[in-house]
């Protein structure tokens, strides 16, 4: 029987904001997956108390809605520390890592999932491609977690 790492999956986004939460819906659907190990959180926005959560897991994907693709993309992250002013107004992936080095155990490895937007505008619907992209996100993320 293969043992799965411990791994943690952070959706985050508006949900209000149509396609905005779909990292949040990516995490409520891993999550019904009961996968063995995987824990899930959905959440509006990354705080700095998240790094107590990563440290000491072995996997970390962070899911959110991006402007910046036009395709779901897998991206390895690597800790960067940031100034400490930062941390109380906008977190990153990468500033979690650098934290979580502080209290405990870093994860082997960590991820960002990219969906792509289509719609901003206030709402609770996910467009057509973003929908699509949610469901490639799922399956990346499974991919990844069951390997």
């Amino acid at each position: 029987m293969t043992q799965h790492a411990s791994t943690l999956v952070i959706g985050y986004g508006n949900d209000l904001r149509s396609d905005d939460g779909a990292g949040r819906v990516v995490a409520d659907r891993i999550g019904a997956l009961e996968l063995p190990g995987v824990t899930t959180r959905s959440l509006s926005q990354l705080t700095p108390e998240l790094s107590l959560d990563i440290a000491g897991v072995n996997r970390v994907v962070f899911v959110d809605a991006s402007i910046e693709v036009s395709e779901t993309t897998l991206t390895p992250v690597v800790a960067a520390e940031t100034e400490q002013s930062g941390w109380t107004h906008y977190t990153t992936p990468a500033t979690l890592l650098a934290m979580a080095s502080t209290v405990g155990a870093t994860p082997d490895s960590a991820y960002t999932v990219s969906i792509p937007v289509a719609d901003l505008g206030l709402g609770m619907e996910l467009s057509p491609i973003t929908a699509a992209g949610v469901d490639k996100a799922v399956d990346l993320i499974t991919g990844l977690i069951c390997e």
